[in-house]
């Protein structure tokens, strides 16, 4: 089940570039570009398997 507009998003705030999320989407959301995170929104969820791996809380859930 894809997410709709109203049921929020992942935002990527802050991201240091640890690696820590990369391959845990397994929806493969989750993408690289020049050494950051970013979100394709149109395979993202809201799972926040990525959320809840991230040590500096840069992927946060916004309503």
């Amino acid at each position: 089940m894809k997410m709709s507009k109203a049921e929020g998003c992942i935002a990527v705030i802050g991201c240091n570039n640890c690696g820590k999320c990369d391959n845990i989407c397994p929806y493969g959301a989750l993408q690289r570009r020049a050494g950051k995170v970013s979100i394709d929104h149109s395979r993202c969820t809201v799972c926040m398997k990525c959320i809840n791996v991230c040590p500096v809380k840069a992927l946060v859930y916004v309503d």
